[in-house]
């Protein structure tokens, strides 16, 4: 590297370093943009989901229907109780008589002729939510003590269908923790190799210069620069793959949220956070350049 003292004279050396070896500046900034839109619309999309709760329908439920007739058995002490069960969250009353003009609006149930029945023979019922994220087991144990309330008849669960759902969310959470944790590690391992371009110091040339008592700073400057070029063309790529993705797939993940009642809230970012990506992407580079060149300069 030849020495310059001048800025322009250093900024001229670093895109000589850079965009003097085409290949090799394609695959640096191209992977590393890669990473960093990967992980960007992951925390991106891990922002807009939040608060992330389970949907209503993947909350366990049973079915709890109450004994006897209409007037015969004290209604309210019974949802009491059956609230008072450990993990219940919710216990909701749903009468006879809506139960079955509900199933009378049904399509497919309107030549049965149900609103016509006298008398109403279905019972009155409670729906028993659980509280999300309630193991298996223990559900299954408040499904048994809800039995054993006074005025219930019987107890409809599905254990089976929450054990898989159980099982899979668990899957999804430590499947993403591995994700997660496999793209920082390339983007730990990108940013090294990165600084392992940006910064090649011929150590001859480097110990020269220092007995002729050239300032570090001045020495530093090429690589420096470079780096910040480098890491804000990776951040610009970056940001455009991230742009091009989210409208992509914003349609798709919104129909798919509202369809599934999960949380997404509308794209936060506001349209000059780009730019701020794009520098402080450039200062880190020539932070990370400019500690690669002490070191590179210390052992040489």
């Amino acid at each position: 590297m030849n020495y310059t003292t001048s800025r322009i004279s250093a900024l001229r050396e670093a895109l000589r370093k850079t965009l003097g070896q085409p290949v090799a500046f394609v695959l640096v900034v191209g992977s590393t943009a890669g990473v960093l839109a990967t992980l960007a619309l992951g925390s991106l999309a891990l922002w807009r989901a939040q608060p992330i709760e389970a949907p209503q329908w993947m909350r366990p439920q049973a079915l709890v229907l109450a004994a006897g007739a209409a007037g015969e058995v004290d209604l309210a002490a019974t949802q009491a109780a059956l609230r008072k069960v450990a993990t219940v969250a919710s216990a909701d009353f749903v009468g006879r008589d809506a139960a079955l003009a509900e199933l009378a609006q049904r399509k497919t149930l309107s030549a049965l002729g149900l609103a016509d029945l006298r008398p109403n023979p279905l019972p009155d019922a409670f729906l028993v939510g659980f509280a999300a994220g309630a193991a298996p087991a223990a559900v299954e144990v408040a499904v048994a003590e809800l039995r054993k309330v006074k005025n219930v008849d019987s107890v409809e669960y599905q254990p089976d269908l929450y054990r898989r759902m159980s099982l899979l969310s668990q899957l999804t959470e430590r499947l993403a923790l591995l994700l997660g944790a496999s793209l920082v590690a390339c983007l730990v391992i990108g940013v090294a190799l990165a600084a392992a371009y940006w910064v090649r110091v011929d150590r001859d040339e480097a110990r020269v210069l220092h007995l002729l008592g050239a300032e570090p700073a001045v020495m530093r400057r090429p690589y420096v620069y470079a780096g910040a070029l480098s890491l804000l063309t990776a951040a610009a790529l970056a940001w455009w793959v991230v742009a091009a993705a989210s409208a992509w797939l914003e349609p798709a993940i919104a129909e798919l949220a509202r369809q599934y009642s999960l949380h997404w809230a509308p794209d936060p970012l506001p349209p000059w956070a780009g730019a701020l990506c794009c520098l402080g992407s450039a200062l880190v580079g020539a932070a990370l350049a400019s500690a690669a060149a002490r070191l590179a300069a210390r052992f040489s």
